[in-house]
């Protein structure tokens, strides 16, 4: 395996971290890919918790360490709606202004 790097930071950790070892130094690259693919799974998963109702934006605050704005930044990233507004949900908010 031979690479071509261009970036000098980059160039800098293959040889200083990895011993210009470019096996190991792509492994660590895919485990990292692994690592962030498997973080994206688990926010995604309890995002449509939310969206079927059995998750709060609280809750998943709590789970994944973040604030209520960070996961409002998620829903949005994943395009899972806030709020849903159905005809019964439009129904029950009109009702209470009879």
């Amino acid at each position: 395996m031979t690479l071509k790097i261009n970036d000098s930071y980059i160039t800098t950790v293959l040889e200083t971290k990895f011993h210009n070892d470019e096996t190991k130094f792509v492994t660590a690259i895919k485990n990292l890919f692994k690592v962030e693919s498997k973080i994206q799974t688990q926010e995604y998963n309890l995002l449509k918790a939310y969206d079927s109702g059995v998750l709060t934006i609280g809750q998943i605050s709590k789970i994944l360490d973040k604030s209520k704005s960070e996961i409002m930044e998620l829903l949005e990233k994943y395009n899972i709606p806030f709020i849903k507004v159905d005809k019964d949900y439009l129904e029950q908010e009109f009702s209470a202004f009879n």
